[in-house]
């Protein structure tokens, strides 16, 4: 779990929950389970936690809500051209799935179980992500610099790469995280660029 999202006892039960839900889904765990897990009893979870779906939303709420706050530091902090700025967003969205691997698999896989409006608010931070990813492959177009015919299908798929990647991926000495995230950027790259062979194969 990023750090500052939560202390004490709530922060015990995020963990162990985020755990559970990751290695055994949303719906065999149970709020008994969690407590027992870190050595409390139901009752007691319950004066953090009102319900089971309470703690998921608030993970799956950290989840993206990090992410969104990861991409707009890195816009912030880019330099302005659209070929530096999607080859540190993807940096930055590989690095945040892998460097929480967990809190990356329950946000992607247990988002489906909550409520139609806790989903709508989180499923908002997750457009605002997007958008602004969309935003700089928009600029890389306009700029003749990316290929505009498939950019939306483009851009999904260097999403999929990224969020897939905590499922598959172990770093070794000689391969981190960093070392992921600038071999996905420089890919990135190649399939966003007009007539490049990695991308959609058409010329300019």
């Amino acid at each position: 779990m990023p750090p500052g999202t939560s202390t004490g006892t709530e922060s015990r039960i995020l963990l162990e929950s985020l755990r559970l839900f990751a290695y055994h889904g949303y719906p065999a765990t149970s709020v008994r389970k969690i407590a027992t897990a870190i050595g409390i009893k139901a009752p007691s979870l319950y004066e953090h936690f009102a319900a089971k779906e309470d703690i998921l939303t608030r993970i799956v709420h950290i989840g993206h809500s990090v992410l969104l706050a990861s991409f707009e530091r890195t816009i912030a902090e880019c330099d302005p051209d659209p070929v530096s700025q999607i080859r540190e967003l993807v940096r930055t969205h590989v690095l945040n799935h892998v460097t929480y691997p967990l809190l990356a698999i329950v946000t992607n896989d247990e988002l489906h179980h909550l409520s139609p409006a806790r989903a709508g608010e989180v499923l908002a931070l997750r457009q605002r992500t997007e958008q602004i990813a969309v935003e700089a492959g928009v600029r890389g177009v306009e700029q003749g610099l990316f290929d505009g015919s498939e950019l939306v299908a483009t851009t999904a798929a260097i999403a999929s790469m990224g969020v897939r990647a905590p499922y598959w991926f172990v770093p070794t000495p000689g391969y981190g995280a960093a070392d992921l995230a600038d071999a996905y950027a420089e890919l990135a790259i190649r399939m966003l660029r007009p007539g490049d062979p990695a991308g959609s194969g058409r010329s300019r």
